[in-house]
């Protein structure tokens, strides 16, 4: 059917769909035949100023997400119309929302549109719009539809709930047992019973709970009903999940295909939970008790603890009543402690691939309860721990299953085993956090602690010689190693709850990188390396310009952002001939353009070596291992991210001016500017021309490094954004703003008196970046009267502004103006230049313009601010404001920096490779 509207598009695919979107440069419109159902495999990306329309008609077309990405990601102005269509199975990346992500974008519509399965992890499981245009939902249907809690879903992703709970579970579950497996008797005082009943509870064994065994019947009932039990609540949640999308989708069919995820979610879940508990109730059909009938010929009969009328062996007047129950042991210990465990190294096995590769797919999501905690090299380690709660609940009554319990043989195997687990863990290392790992190493030394303490235990309860406890340990009786045992498991809980709250505190004041849209931490977990990567940036730098500034780079990347790998020479690199191998295992590569850099052979007159150990030094020319890197870099596909040295005395290039118009319009920063800084041209120059086009003119992102600490916040804000933006994780996104809690941008000025800034007539450029402050704070008054005067409609000024350019001191009359304001008091805010299009110029200059008398007064003595071009501008701004008088306290003028207050025109952005400067954020 051709389109219902003329000069309207069709579109029947998703590559269609997704270059009609992606590459519209005006207004366009979409249609979607009837009953087309298109697969989406991940987010269509819109950032111009631009209106996108897709409709469909009759029965209208499907969207579908396929339980593995949202649909739309809306920047920079570009406004979308949905109409007549079906947005089905839109599940978010972490930090977007399911259907339509908006952040400074345009008008978003709905019309005659049905939403269903749209699910996020933050906030809005279909649309989140921010700082944007107006919203609309005209005649619309959302069904199912769901967002986790922000605020929740942020703290557990921040303090990690997830594996601190498992490790605890495992504890108590594994501590448990040590009256009923091991017999070391706890049961010595009232509080001692209660807290054991309390610790039994961590079984998770309902049933047993409920019901003792007794009243269930005899023990081949409760085999069967303690080891089916849990099938059975299995089967109830996915009934109830299956009537639930039934609801939704009204088709079997249907249903089935979206309940499947979240059914095997559950049933994972429950299998975890249960299996100890399932497994030490198997193995009570092989633990007996021993007693003597016949003092004479000391002859025994045995029971099983679990039910008494049930003997263990055979005698002159009795059978072995144990035998019927073979079967339904055996079938049990197949089914559950055998079977699960190797479900669970199935389901692992299927989606080791995905997983390295760092791809989401369903199966992944579902199971990533068995392997989001850990490291990717350790993706089993859930097994490894699986099969040793199980050994140390229930296998281990394999062990002198009539007489084990009575002796010491369990607790040192017990014990022995905890210990050698815990230096696996020291050296495997497998938990992706490192509070995880400490309490995982803690829980496996206090398990160790309380066996050694049972052994004591047994031994002080041992009637075998007199006076035994007090002559080989020292205890009167057996109550101080039970109250040691009690005390240890009091301890693990009151451990984990400590590590919980602590991470929490640091988690809400830790100056790490986070998502705006949801306040985590972009590689705190999930996929952020491609198959066969072990960094995410590679730093290629020379040594003799470059050196400090990189290693600054890679120690606050690894502050700022947590789970970030980075490839640095004097860490990591061992052989120099295997320097094209490292940038094939790196996500990314920077390189840190400065003075010798990317120069050529033949042109390099320097000594200083980049890349070179010292058993390695003849086998190199300078820079050429730079250039290596690069060109490697280029061969191999890799993005590359340029950071520019800024300061001409660390190794900085020159900067070519880019607007030849006037300089003193001071218009606000625009987006391309924001995204294409001014190239450095002399560090252009020495790069082989060849090489050129590849580096400078290929649309990289262009970061200028500064080392004041806020504006070195905004570059490393910037490489973090152009690198998330290569990671599998975020790689269908267009842009991901990004914060630091607690960064300059981050916080709410208010003016307590108002601010008058006085502009001399005669400091060229003043009046300019005083309006320029105005269109972020428009409380700031403006006047150009001598000190003497006021100004009718904002009061006398409070500070002159002395604003430091290429042109200033040029007129004598400025020099009075400033004298004239020291002479009343007045403070005078210094704002010093440093972008070229405005007359920026070295401080140096000001020294030798300045008239004397003004310096030997001490001008110059108080700091002044930098005014620096592009994302940095608005730390600037800000900076001012600070010296104006603005400060973070509640006041009735409260203003922010965004994006939106530095520009007020959209403009068509380039593509979005390009596109990775950072909008100031949420001040």
């Amino acid at each position: 059917m051709p389109p219902s509207i003329p000069g309207s598009f069709s579109a029947t695919s998703e590559q269609v769909l997704r270059l009609l979107v992606e590459e519209a440069s005006s207004d366009v419109s979409i249609f979607l035949p009837p009953g087309e159902d298109i697969k989406l495999g991940s987010y269509i990306g819109c950032s111009s100023e631009v209106k996108i329309t897709i409709f469909s008609d009759g029965d209208g077309a499907t969207l579908d997400g396929q339980g593995t990405t949202g649909l739309f990601v809306l920047r920079r102005g570009c406004s979308l119309s949905l109409r007549g269509v079906t947005l089905v199975n839109a599940s978010a990346a972490e930090g977007f929302s399911g259907i339509i992500d908006a952040m400074y974008a345009g008008d978003i519509t709905l019309v005659d549109s049905i939403v269903i399965g749209s699910r996020t992890t933050a906030r809005g499981g279909a649309i989140q719009a921010h700082a944007g245009g107006s919203v609309s939902l005209i005649n619309s249907t959302f069904k199912d539809c769901a967002a986790a809690d922000g605020d929740l879903a942020q703290l557990e992703s921040e303090v990690g709930f997830q594996p601190k709970v498992k490790i605890l579970l495992g504890f108590y579950q594994i501590s448990s047992t040590l009256s009923g497996v091991y017999g070391v008797h706890l049961e010595n005082t009232s509080l001692a019973q209660r807290w054991l009943y309390f610790v039994r509870q961590f079984e998770i064994n309902p049933v047993g709970l409920v019901f003792p065994g007794s009243c269930l019947g005899s023990m081949r009932v409760q085999l069967l009903i303690g080891s089916l039990w849990p099938f059975v609540a299995g089967t109830a949640v996915a009934l109830a999940i299956i009537a639930h999308e039934m609801a939704t989708y009204r088709s079997v069919r249907s249903a089935l295909d979206h309940a499947k995820g979240r059914m095997l979610w559950w049933m994972i879940l429950i299998l975890y939970l249960v299996l100890p508990s399932v497994s030490r109730s198997i193995f009570s059909a092989k633990s007996c008790q021993s007693f003597v009938y016949d003092d004479t010929t000391e002859d025994r009969i045995s029971y099983l603890r679990a039910d008494l009328t049930t003997t263990c062996n055979r005698g002159p007047n009795w059978t072995d009543g144990s035998n019927e129950l073979e079967a339904y042991f055996w079938s049990f210990f197949i089914l559950w402690p055998v079977l699960v465990p190797c479900c669970f190294l199935a389901l692992l096995l299927s989606i080791r691939s995905a997983v390295r590769a760092q791809r989401a797919s369903r199966l992944s999501r579902a199971t990533a309860f068995l392997w989001r905690d850990y490291t990717s090299r350790c993706l089993f380690w859930e097994v490894l721990d699986l099969l040793r709660k199980i050994f140390l609940t229930s296998m281990v009554l394999f062990i002198d299953s009539e007489f084990g319990s009575s002796k010491l043989e369990r607790s040192i195997v017990a014990a022995t085993v905890s210990a050698m687990y815990l230096a696996i863990l020291a050296l495997a290392r497998p938990y992706r956090r490192a509070d995880d790992l400490y309490l995982a190493c803690l829980s496996s030394l206090l398990l160790t602690c309380c066996f050694i303490s049972g052994i004591v235990v047994q031994l002080c309860d041992s009637n075998v010689y007199e006076n035994m406890c007090f002559n080989l340990i020292g205890f009167a009786s057996a109550d101080g190693a039970i109250a040691f045992v009690i005390a240890l498991t009091i301890a693990m809980l009151a451990v984990s709850l400590a590590v919980v709250a602590v991470a929490a505190a640091n988690a809400a004041t830790a100056p790490t990188i986070r998502l705006v849209s949801s306040g985590r931490e972009p590689l705190r977990d999930g996929f952020t390396l491609g198959e066969g990567l072990q960094w995410h940036l590679f730093l290629s730098h020379v040594w003799s310009t470059g050196q400090d500034a990189v290693a600054v780079i890679k120690n606050q990347l690894r502050r700022l952002l947590p789970g970030i790998q980075v490839f640095l020479d004097v860490d990591n690199l061992q052989r120099i001939g295997d320097l094209e191998a490292y940038i094939g295992r790196s996500q990314v590569v920077l390189i840190f353009l400065s003075r010798g850099c990317l120069r050529s052979k033949a042109r390099d007159t320097r000594p200083p070596p980049c890349h070179t150990s010292l058993a390695s030094l003849t086998l190199t020319s300078p820079a050429q291992n730079c250039l290596r890197e690069a060109r490697a870099a280029l061969r191999l596909g890799k993005p590359l991210i340029l950071v520019h040295e800024a300061d001409p005395t660390k190794g900085g290039g020159t900067i070519r001016a880019r607007r030849t118009t006037d300089r003193d319009t001071h218009a606000p920063t625009t987006p391309a500017e924001l995204r294409h800084p001014p190239f450095p041209q002399e560090l252009r120059a020495e790069c082989p021309v060849d090489l050129q086009p590849d580096v400078f003119d290929a649309g990289w992102p262009l970061v200028v490094w500064q080392r004041m600490e806020e504006f070195q916040r905004v570059s490393l804000k910037m490489i973090a954004e152009a690198l998330l933006l290569q990671t599998p994780k975020y790689r269908s996104q267009p842009a991901l703003p990004l914060r630091i809690p607690g960064e300059l941008q981050g916080q709410a000025l208010s003016f307590p008196v108002q601010p008058v800034l006085w502009v001399s007539t005669a400091n060229d450029g003043a009046r300019a970046l005083a309006e320029e402050l105005r269109v972020v704070f428009p409380d700031i008054g403006v006047t150009d009267d001598a000190p003497n005067a006021t100004q009718s409609d904002a009061g006398e000024a409070t500070h002159m502004l002395l604003y430091l350019r290429d042109t200033t001191w040029s007129d004598e009359l400025l020099a009075e103006h400033v004298k004239a304001a020291r002479a009343r008091g007045m403070p005078i805010v210094m704002a010093h230049e440093n972008d070229p299009d405005r007359g920026g110029c070295s401080f140096d200059r000001f020294f030798q313009s300045t008239p004397d008398e003004l310096l030997s007064e001490g001008l110059y003595d108080a700091l002044a601010v930098a005014c620096l071009p592009g994302s940095h501008r608005g730390v600037s701004l800000l900076l001012i404001a600070k010296e104006l008088g603005g400060t973070t306290a509640a006041g009735a003028r409260v203003h922010s920096v965004t994006r939106a207050s530095l520009v007020p025109a959209r403009r068509t952005p380039t593509r979005s490779k390009e596109a990775t400067a950072l909008p100031l954020e949420h001040v």
